[in-house]
């Protein structure tokens, strides 16, 4: 067997060293693969206290890095028809009730672990221009759209989660549709998320243009 090694030196060499390289490559990757998913932004857009209309919708950043709300934007069928909004802002608040003027919006920072409460889900509603006073049963999906930029991205960062308001028994009730919230990581999808974002400063809500946009995010 020694013999046999000896004769053959070069080649047994030659297949340390291959076996040496894929072993490094393969724990590159594993590193590389770790640190990009350390680093990978991550939305979450949840509900808490309660399943009725007055639970809170509640963004958090559960990424690594620090990111910042730039808004949240709502997709909601209305008696006229599709509509899109921007939900991030305390409308119904009058600045004289406030103790600090940032209190009118949720956009800002929010740290890794943070969160932000934007509201309850009949504030969100109103903002998005769903009309819950009008008598009938309430059968509407709402999409909500959370978008941030963070200091490692050269681009948006966005997640999207939809709900049910169904009328269950006496009470309205709001459950998602998903377990939580669906990461928009894709560059086409992030684009559209921009354009939504440009045409309402631009144009203002309502748009069926913008809505379609929204539906296919």
């Amino acid at each position: 067997m020694l013999e046999l090694v000896r004769q053959n030196s070069e080649l047994v060499q030659i297949g340390a060293s291959l076996t040496t390289t894929v072993v490094w490559l393969v724990y590159l990757h594993v590193l590389l693969k770790g640190f990009k998913d350390q680093r990978r932004s991550s939305l979450l857009i949840n509900r808490g206290g309660g399943e009725g209309l007055d639970a809170r919708c509640l963004i958090s950043n559960m990424g690594a890095q620090p990111a910042y709300l730039l808004d949240v934007l709502a997709g909601v069928d209305t008696k006229d028809g599709p509509s899109v909004a921007s939900v991030v802002d305390r409308q119904e608040l009058r600045r004289e009730e406030l103790e600090r003027p940032t209190e009118m919006t949720g956009q800002g920072p929010l740290p890794s672990g943070g969160y932000v409460d934007i509201g309850s889900f009949r504030d969100i509603l109103d903002r998005a221009g769903y009309d819950l006073s009008n008598g009938r049963s309430p059968q509407a999906t709402l999409k909500l759209v959370s978008v941030a930029a963070t200091n490692q991205a050269s681009h948006i960062v966005a997640a999207v989660r939809e709900f049910d308001v169904r009328q269950d028994g006496g009470t309205i009730t709001v459950r998602p549709r998903t377990l939580e919230a669906r990461q928009v990581r894709s560059r086409s999808a992030r684009r559209r998320v921009r354009s939504v974002l440009e045409k309402l400063q631009c144009r203002g809500s309502g748009s069926e243009s913008i809505a379609a946009d929204l539906q296919i995010v």
